[in-house]
């Protein structure tokens, strides 16, 4: 099973989600990961989105996570 670290991209049943915590942290499960898929759905402020979101975190089976494809990197 491969070791996940925070800031690694991964794909769990097709989506893409960041790992931002592993079971070395005290709040994390032994044997799972805590991911953040995002919210595409959010609207920037500038284009008059409310800010100010509080993210969800979902606990998932590391066993679950697969290692996503390199990102495209735009800037």
């Amino acid at each position: 099973m491969a070791t996940w670290i925070r800031g690694q991209m991964v794909e769990i049943d097709g989506l893409l989600a960041v790992v931002v915590g592993t079971d070395e942290e005290s709040w994390v499960p032994e044997a799972q990961v805590a991911v953040w898929f995002g919210d595409p759905n959010r609207v920037r402020i500038s284009e008059g989105g409310s800010g100010g979101i509080r993210p969800e975190v979902w606990l998932v089976p590391a066993e679950n996570c697969e290692l996503a494809v390199a990102p495209t990197v735009l800037h």
